[in-house]
């Protein structure tokens, strides 16, 4: 019964995994283009009531004492944000499809709910601190949905004072962390945090709303779904930069450039993994057989990944194309050009090659008259070995019937090929007779990919390659499109 749970789980969470993923990757081609919106914000130089209101960009230093208060240290000083990440180390449960348990100790950012971890608790906390406001030259920006694209580095836990509240639950400094010992066998229980932060520039641009002399969020769109948030699409802008105007915009591109990929890669991984569940759920059952159970394996991770890849590139074309509507039409306006040019210059090449095919023959050529010149063209081309072998009687026979000749005729056009036969002992006859068979198929003006087919058939029996066929047919229009 377990087993017939797990296998269903499979079967549902599976295609879950790929609709999310294939909705994030849709999404993130249309994501608000912050990049664009900070560009295109008002530079200006010294706050003015007439200002108010307006999207601008404001550059000015930045005071490097910015205090926080820490918590388990006394003050954070000179960081724009800082992240405190806590961590415990637990043991790790895990369940394979076969239903094998394994166990293993690991640092994890929350307490595991298991049996081996009952007796544990998580004291430490995860928690990210910004100040009640920031101060550019004379600009006030509200903390509230503020922005960053800097990195963010490792602060130096030696160099922070510890709080009380650390020393009295007797946090020590061990390899740039904060630990707090449990003092049980293999480290059990132990806990450990450590500081991120973004350093606080001399120079910073910030890019948003003037309002009542602050800067303050600019909702631009409304973003406020469940993959919005995890593809990290707010819609709003409210970014506070390092470095002058020109500097701090190259930041924003670079950094949601590489935002835009690390989701298209999610994305994939996410759509393939979601296969590779639905897939080994569904075929579970193949496992078990040896050989097989291994091929089978790899099968689905190979099939996965391929679907992954189609779909991902799929989604991100077709969206992105949606959400540029510009580009998709001017795609296609270039589309119909290269169309109209090429179909305007096949209709004058086979204009041409008709005109001097009547020219030649001393009177217009009917399209039924075209058609059996090629058919005469193809059993001449059969008969360079003397005989038509089944292969090539197959060939001809299926040719006819698609024109609608019946056996009388096409006796009738075979006695005619025959009696006009060359020498095909002579090394021009072969070629000869296959330019004349293109020659003829280009001057009706509708070479079917039948046609196309049976062509490159015929040139590759008497010994011509499909590159042979391409000179060929170029030597053949050449003349008439110069």
């Amino acid at each position: 019964m377990a087993r017939s749970k797990k296998k269903s789980g499979g079967v549902l969470i599976g295609p879950i995994i790929v609709l999310v993923a294939i909705v994030a990757l849709w999404k993130n081609e249309g994501r608000f283009d912050y990049y664009r919106a900070a560009k295109s914000t008002q530079a200006i130089s010294t706050l003015a009531t007439d200002h108010s209101e307006k999207l601008i960009s404001y550059t000015e230093a930045m005071q490097p004492d910015l205090t926080m208060p820490g918590d388990y240290v006394e003050t954070l000083v000179g960081y724009l944000t800082i992240n405190r990440s806590a961590e415990i180390y637990a043991w790790d449960r895990d369940e394979d499809d076969e239903g094998h348990v394994s166990w293993s100790k690991e640092w994890m950012s929350s307490l595991e709910s298991n049996s081996r971890n009952s007796d544990l608790s998580q004291q430490l906390s995860s928690k990210s601190f910004r100040p009640e406001s920031y101060e550019v030259g004379e600009l006030t920006i509200e903390t509230e949905e503020i922005e960053f694209v800097d990195a963010n580095q490792n602060i130096p836990v030696a160099s922070l004072l510890l709080s009380e509240v650390a020393q009295s639950k007797q946090l020590t400094v061990q390899d740039n962390y904060l630990y707090l010992s449990k003092h049980q066998p293999s480290n059990l229980g132990d806990e450990r945090i450590n500081y991120r932060g973004i350093p606080v520039p001399p120079i910073a641009t910030y890019f948003g709303m003037y309002s009542q002399s602050r800067g303050i969020a600019h909702h631009a769109v409304k973003r406020d779904g469940f993959i919005d948030q995890i593809i990290q699409d707010t819609g709003v802008l409210h970014h506070l930069v390092a470095g002058k105007r020109t500097v701090a915009l190259k930041t924003i591109k670079s950094y949601l450039t590489r935002l835009k990929w690390v989701v298209r890669g999610v994305g994939f991984l996410g759509i393939s993994i979601g296969f590779v569940i639905l897939l080994s759920s569904a075929a579970g059952f193949i496992y078990h057989l040896p050989l097989v159970g291994r091929m089978v394996q790899w099968g689905v991770w190979a099939i996965s990944f391929i679907l992954g890849a189609l779909i991902s590139i799929m989604t991100i074309t077709s969206s992105y194309l949606f959400h540029h509507p510009i580009t998709l039409a001017g795609m296609l306006a270039t589309g119909a050009i290269l169309f109209y040019l090429s179909r305007n210059r096949a209709i004058a090449s086979q204009h041409q090659i008709k005109q001097s095919l009547d020219q030649d023959l001393g009177h217009t050529v009917s399209e039924a008259e075209l058609e059996e010149l090629e058919f005469i063209e193809l059993v001449q081309l059969a008969l360079v070995n003397q005989t038509i072998d089944v292969d090539e009687r197959k060939h001809l026979l299926k040719w006819a019937k698609k024109r609608g000749w019946d056996r009388d005729k096409v006796k009738e056009i075979v006695a005619r090929a025959k009696r006009t036969i060359g020498d095909a002992t002579d090394p021009a006859y072969t070629k000869d007779h296959l330019k004349n068979l293109i020659r003829l198929a280009l001057a009706d003006g509708d070479l079917s990919a039948y046609e196309l087919r049976t062509i490159t058939k015929a040139a590759k029996e008497v010994g011509f390659s499909r590159s042979d066929l391409k000179r060929i047919v170029k030597q053949i229009r050449q003349p008439a499109v110069t």
